[in-house]
């Protein structure tokens, strides 16, 4: 009798690594639709500063997401999935030779991914190395994840954080506060 080849052993993705990738879709995606241009449309002239003002945010919102989606996607594939994917084949599909997928994402994306997989996660590692994500954007990624935020939050001292997109925002918004207050 002949015996079949063994199938290859093919690795899981833990749930806290997918459900980041999820979280950062989500973000790109909420970017991409706010890139409206029906508020900068019409035959007459107007002011367009709030339009440019919004379709400013969504663009580096969404270029955020999509950089740290592949920052943690490259990192988790590179650095942590057994067995390793081909790495050459994922690196030309990003437009990179395999000499350079390492720098497709830093250290701190590695921190972050670790604290992930953690079962006491460090909240300062993700908020540190996955810039997109705020605190609230956490919620559900996993339950250590839940548990640590659970905890950080009755540090009367502990200060939730935006996504790097609405920080900028709203430092934006303050600016432009001050412009108008000065005027």
């Amino acid at each position: 009798m002949n015996e079949l080849p063994a199938l290859p052993t093919w690795g899981v993705v833990p749930d806290p690594v997918r459900n980041v990738l999820q979280r950062l879709k989500e973000r790109a995606a909420a970017g991409v639709e706010a890139m409206d241009t029906q508020k900068i449309s019409g035959e007459t002239p107007q002011n367009h500063d709030e339009a440019f003002l919004q379709m400013s945010w969504a663009a580096e919102a969404a270029d955020r997401a999509t950089r740290d989606y592949r920052s943690v996607f490259n990192a988790y594939t590179h650095k942590f999935h057994q067995p390793k994917p081909p790495i050459g084949e994922l690196a030309a599909m990003q437009g990179a030779i395999t000499q350079s997928f390492a720098k497709r994402y830093t250290p701190k994306t590695v921190e972050a991914i670790e604290a992930l997989l953690s079962p006491e996660p460090d909240l300062d590692a993700i908020r540190v190395g996955i810039r997109a994500l705020g605190f609230e954007d956490l919620r559900g990624i996993s339950d250590a994840l839940d548990q640590a935020m659970a905890t950080a939050e009755t540090d009367r001292h502990f200060r939730p954080w935006l996504p790097s997109a609405d920080k900028a925002r709203a430092t934006s918004r303050v600016l432009q506060s001050l412009a108008d207050d000065e005027l």
